[in-house]
């Protein structure tokens, strides 16, 4: 039995000690991810223990494959709703500037909650997509757009410059526009 399916199992007996075995095996990445969105550590601390809440409210009846990958996804939902509540008025972040850098990219109607099914066949389209990417290019697109890190930190810890992970991110993108626009989506 593997560690994320033991620590599900305590979630599943209601075991205390589960959120103590979640937090040593995961805590240190979800912080990370967390205070890749949101700068004040108080903020960071809030959601990382909401996060914890959620997972024991979820769990069961959840039962994720991956308990990482789910603890990670639950931690920057909250951080990003956190984020957008702080920062109403505000626009000055690194994961600001990713989004509004990716925007032009993506078809209209996707992320209007009217249109569910649309959203649903959009995220498995971006799936496809990145798995059919080179393991470096998928690496820098999930850093720059989904962890809001910088090009200069990527190419810093990829080794590469960060012209490359520049070059990189914009022909993925317009790869990326033209896999969307071949499975039918609009641009407005």
């Amino acid at each position: 039995m593997s560690k994320d399916e033991k620590i599900i199992e305590l979630f599943f007996a209601r075991a205390e000690e589960a959120i103590a075995h979640a937090q040593e095996a995961y805590g240190a990445l979800c912080q990370s991810v967390v205070r890749r969105i949101l700068p004040d550590q108080r903020d960071v601390e809030e959601c990382v223990n909401d996060m914890y809440l959620r997972i024991w409210n979820a769990i069961p009846p959840e039962r994720p494959s991956s308990l990482c990958a789910y603890m990670a996804r639950v931690a920057r939902n909250l951080a990003l709703d956190r984020y957008s509540y702080n920062s109403a008025s505000q626009r000055n972040s690194a994961l600001t500037a990713a989004f509004e850098e990716l925007e032009p990219w993506l078809p209209a109607h996707v992320g209007d909650p009217d249109s569910t099914a649309e959203n649903l066949y959009f995220r498995h389209v971006l799936n496809d997509f990145l798995r059919a990417q080179s393991s470096e290019a998928r690496r820098f697109f999930l850093r720059r757009y989904w962890y809001g890190e910088t090009c200069r930190e990527i190419a810093e810890s990829s080794q590469v410059s960060e012209a490359k992970v520049r070059t990189s991110l914009f022909r993925m993108r317009e790869r990326l526009r033209s896999a969307l626009e071949k499975e039918g989506f609009d641009y407005e």
